[in-house]
């Protein structure tokens, strides 16, 4: 059996071995770079036979073949130093030949570099090229959002790279990336459900992913559905993570936490709210609508809370924000346990909610509880103020 074992792996780096010969000797560069150093070597010996001559003892004979090496280099490549020069007329004849071919080999290697380099900056600009990034933000599908989304982080101080994952045409996406010349913006082309696609995007090194409700898939279960299929793809390949998903379906945010998104964002949820406070409340709706704008005015935003304010109130550090950063105290933003296994799943008591809780009951285990994001908005103003706690506030752009 070890006997055949043996037998079976050296047939096999036997294959190995013949694929990758037959890879190199293939390669365009491997066969320029050997053809030029073979003409440097037959070059430099050719003029050595016909120039060498032991009653000569002049520097600039070529007598050995390391000179004719040496002259062979400076000729074909044009340099022309002059150290070395042919004086027979035989040795002229070879110089000719010599200068003949290098221009010829030297203009079809540096023509195959070049074509190289072009060919790959039209494969990036096709979106067929991996990325290699670390810490970037992933935005996968297609619609009118991803250039507001691109714009929102562009406004930030230390904004990340960014990836667009689609299968659109290169076109328009060639258009956002000059109209945001600071951004650094990638494209990779193809299905954002699969598999190579995302790795070509680097996904397993990715800060976050977004995705967004592609309008390629025609309608909004369709969109929703591949929403929720590239969630559970991206969960599976990196576990660790952030995933924010934006869908059109409020039915569908059941299953996308189900698969573990970390967010879900629901398009239309609070137009009915606006339209409605548009007459009861005439101009709260425009200063919704500045708050969430990146454009003007005031926004949203979270920062530290300074150490020295823990275990004071929420009176003390309203004052002490307003007075020092010119910004109101809205609410605080902290991390809570409070997740469990119902929260996950839906209320009709589905075939699949049933399946789900039977094999953790048959398993022992416990539903892992997982941390959540929790805010506070307008506390009472003696609520404490706790380690790692983060404020929210109203703050001026400008």
């Amino acid at each position: 059996m070890s006997a055949q074992w043996r037998k079976a792996r050296k047939r096999n780096w036997q294959k190995r071995f013949k694929r990758w010969s037959f890879e190199i000797i293939n390669n365009p560069y491997v066969q320029l770079w050997g053809g030029l150093i073979l003409m440097v070597h037959v070059s430099g010996f050719a003029m050595w036979l016909t120039e060498r001559n032991p009653n000569n003892t002049s520097f600039n004979i070529i007598q050995d073949w390391a000179h004719g090496i040496w002259w062979a280099f400076v000729t074909i490549f044009t340099v022309g130093y002059g150290d070395y020069f042919p004086v027979t007329t035989m040795g002229r004849f070879v110089a000719v030949g010599v200068m003949i071919a290098g221009v010829a080999i030297i203009s079809v290697l540096t023509a195959t570099i070049s074509s190289t380099f072009v060919e790959q900056r039209i494969r990036k600009g096709q979106g067929l090229e991996p990325v290699k990034l670390k810490n970037h933000i992933i935005i996968c599908g297609w619609n009118f959002n991803v250039e507001n989304i691109i714009s929102a982080l562009e406004a930030e101080q230390d904004f990340p790279s960014i990836v667009l994952v689609n299968s659109c045409d290169p076109s328009p996406i060639g258009e956002i990336i000059q109209r945001h010349p600071q951004a650094e913006i990638s494209f990779v082309a193809g299905d954002f459900a699969n598999d190579a696609i995302l790795d070509r995007a680097s996904v397993r090194g990715a800060e976050c992913v977004i995705i967004v409700a592609d309008t390629n898939e025609g309608t909004a279960n369709k969109a929703d559905e591949k929403t929720i299929i590239t969630t559970l793809t991206i969960k599976n390949m990196n576990p660790k993570i952030r995933v924010y998903a934006h869908i059109l379906n409020p039915d569908s945010a059941q299953h996308l936490r189900r698969a573990n998104a970390d967010d879900v964002v629901i398009s239309d949820k609070y137009s009915g709210f606006l339209l409605a406070m548009h007459v009861t409340h005439p101009g709260v709706p425009r200063v919704v609508d500045e708050l969430l704008s990146y454009r003007f005015g005031n926004e949203i935003v979270r920062t530290e809370i300074p150490d020295e304010f823990v275990g004071r109130n929420f009176g003390q550090l309203s004052e002490f924000m307003k007075k020092e950063h010119n910004a109101i105290l809205i609410g605080i933003a902290r991390e809570s346990k409070a997740m469990a296994l119902d929260d996950l799943l839906s209320d009709d008591n589905s075939y699949l909610d049933r399946f789900i809780r039977q094999k953790l009951q048959e398993s022992g285990k416990k539903f892992a509880e997982e941390e959540r994001l929790a805010i506070d908005l307008n506390p009472d103003t003696d609520y404490t103020i706790e380690k790692n706690n983060v404020a929210i506030v109203i703050a001026n752009k400008s």
